[in-house]
């Protein structure tokens, strides 16, 4: 492993680290089963390449790849038992969702917060260099997805249904963001991030506590963790 890049130090807001981010974060809004899914993975998958470009820090295409993949676990071989059971909870989920606004208000809320942990994990990451050539990256990697999972990321679901209820036409937004970059979006959401930037950074610092004890932590067992 390289240095253990122990510091908290934000470095400083830069909507293009949290702009896939918050795009990804508003992706439960689209009221179409499914299509929000595709959308939520082509905003995570751009995640770590942006953070990378506006932090100036270069990054491998399967490092990219990797830490662009969802943390949770229903989709690994060791989750195949539970696909049946996502699908039918997925499904029953957004069709309600749907029906009912307000619910996808309050899930959209909850995946903005997680995705803005995301995006802050990522950035810290970089500014480290636990992701530069000829690192440990796959330990990075690990130490990210462990991280997550034992995190709390709901800090942020205040400011999150406050972004949404802002008035915008998100649904349009993403199909716009989607199709002709993200940076379409970069007023809106840029503007509200740097104006709650001090509240933001105080909920998002422990999660990068908690990463760097996992960094350093010596590696677990596979068989210590918790089955999916």
């Amino acid at each position: 492993m390289s240095g253990t890049g122990t510091d908290v130090d934000g470095g400083g807001f830069d909507w293009r680290v949290y702009i896939d981010a918050t795009l990804a974060g508003l992706t439960p809004l689209i009221p179409i089963p499914f299509l929000d899914l595709v959308f939520e993975r082509a905003f995570r998958s751009r995640m770590a390449g942006s953070v990378a470009k506006a932090r100036g820090r270069p990054l491998a295409p399967d490092v990219r790849e990797r830490l662009g993949r969802a943390h949770e676990e229903w989709l690994s071989w060791s989750g195949c038992l539970a696909v049946p059971l996502f699908l039918v909870r997925y499904l029953l989920k957004r069709l309600w969702r749907k029906v009912i606004y307000i619910f996808a208000i309050t899930d959209a809320a909850r995946s903005l917060s997680l995705y803005w942990h995301r995006a802050y994990l990522l950035d810290h990451m970089l500014r480290a260099g636990h992701l530069d050539a000829g690192t440990d990256t796959d330990h990075a990697a690990d130490a990210f997805v462990r991280t997550l999972r034992e995190s709390d990321t709901d800090s942020l679901i205040f400011l999150g249904r406050e972004l949404i209820k802002s008035g915008h036409r998100w649904v349009r937004m993403l199909f716009t963001a989607r199709r002709r970059g993200s940076q379409t979006a970069a007023g809106t959401i840029g503007a509200f991030l740097a104006g709650h930037w001090d509240v933001i950074e105080d909920a998002l610092r422990p999660v990068v506590h908690v990463y760097n004890a996992v960094y350093v932590a010596p590696p677990r067992d596979p068989g210590d963790d918790p089955a999916p």
